[in-house]
């Protein structure tokens, strides 16, 4: 009898046990695998970063002397009410105030006097501003809702300005849509004023606009959200297409419309906690430091300037902790949707290997 047709061994006859860790069971070894927007809580790491801070602090300083200069004529200290300060501690912090400080629309629509084209330019000038700042934070972000380190603040701000131009394209394109639906329906308001009051006919144009109106107001709608999202797309994508991004941003926003609500809901509560704990810090500090200077005899003038800055303390910390969300957000809808690993993240090369040098050519003359 030869081996092959020997009865089988002891060993082929032992039980090998159950394998537990097969489908579902396989994936659940953490408690993001359970609930995956856990994954949100990691990013607020980037608020304890002062490089990133400061990075922020410098774009908002830079964005608000613009946006003062354009609409008062002159730079203003001051983010809140004069009594805003005083009641941060007392009376809660009132999240729309501080988003109210970071909409351009808002600060133009307070003054008469501006008119919509100079609103628009103040839109233009925050998305040319805040776009490298938004790709830079929320690929930080990204790597950290992936649970991987920190990209070093030269490669990270490399990485962002050569995908910035991308992201300006993203921002543009839906805006160049709206205003081609927006002419077309001008058109047909210009048509109907021209032909007068014909029932049959106004009717017909009503509803030709109506057929221009619902997509006009799909893509004008859907862009608070979709471009956000591409900057997200650009940031963590390892091949970074304005097109593919937008329609990622847009795909993911009416695909999974549920999945975004609670990941914004998640985000927002966390944003609660950050903007509590920031007014903490700004309150004692403003507390602190107006008493110690008005003690030592400082000026007027020196006081309330120091105030008035430490006063957007909770801007800063709140922009910073926004755009860092935007990252792994952006992370678990692309897996919603396309079934993506959040671990599967595109690293970028930090440290690129230097050439091997290059090994002398031998010469062709081999004769003795």
């Amino acid at each position: 009898m030869t081996a092959e047709d020997s009865p089988a061994t002891n060993d082929a006859q032992v039980h090998d046990g159950y394998d537990l860790e097969t489908g579902l069971l396989a994936r659940m070894r953490e408690w993001t695998d359970i609930l995956p927007w856990l994954r949100l809580v990691r990013i607020l790491r980037v608020v304890g970063s002062p490089p990133l801070m400061g990075l922020v602090a410098l774009t908002f300083a830079i964005w608000k002397m613009v946006i003062d200069l354009s609409t008062e004529g002159e730079i203003s200290l001051h983010a809140f009410p004069a009594d805003a300060a005083s009641t941060m501690g007392q009376q809660g912090v009132l999240f729309a105030t501080y988003i109210e400080n970071l909409n351009p629309a808002s600060v133009f629509s307070g003054n008469p006097e501006i008119v919509w084209w100079e609103t628009l330019l103040g839109i233009c000038w925050s998305v040319f501003i805040w776009t490298p700042v938004a790709i830079l934070l929320s690929r930080q972000g990204g790597l950290l809702a992936a649970g991987r380190p920190l990209m070093p603040l030269p490669a990270v701000i490399s990485l962002a300005l050569s995908r910035t131009f991308a992201g300006w394209l993203a921002a543009v394109v839906p805006l160049g849509c709206v205003s081609v639906f927006a002419i077309l329906i001008m058109l047909i308001g210009w048509f109907s004023g021209l032909v007068g009051d014909i029932t049959w006919l106004n009717s017909i144009l009503a509803l030709v606009t109506i057929l221009f109106a619902i997509p006009c107001g799909v893509l004008a709608f859907g862009a608070n959200i979709a471009i956000p999202l591409s900057w997200g797309a650009l940031a963590n994508e390892r091949d970074p297409d304005a097109m593919d991004s937008l329609s990622r941003g847009y795909e993911y926003l009416f695909r999974r419309p549920l999945q975004l609500a609670l990941y914004l809901l998640v985000a927002a509560v966390i944003m609660g906690v950050v903007v509590v704990l920031a007014a903490g810090v700004t309150e004692a500090a403003i507390q602190i430091s107006g008493r110690l200077l008005r003690f030592s005899g400082a000026a007027d003038s020196m006081t309330n300037n120091s105030i008035a800055c430490l006063s957007y303390l909770p801007i800063v910390v709140i922009l910073t902790a926004t755009w860092s969300l935007l990252g792994g957000v952006y992370l678990l809808l692309r897996y919603d949707t396309g079934g993506q690993e959040v671990e599967d993240l595109w690293q970028a090369d930090v440290r690129p290997e230097p050439p091997l040098p290059s090994i002398p050519g031998q010469s062709n003359d081999l004769s003795p």
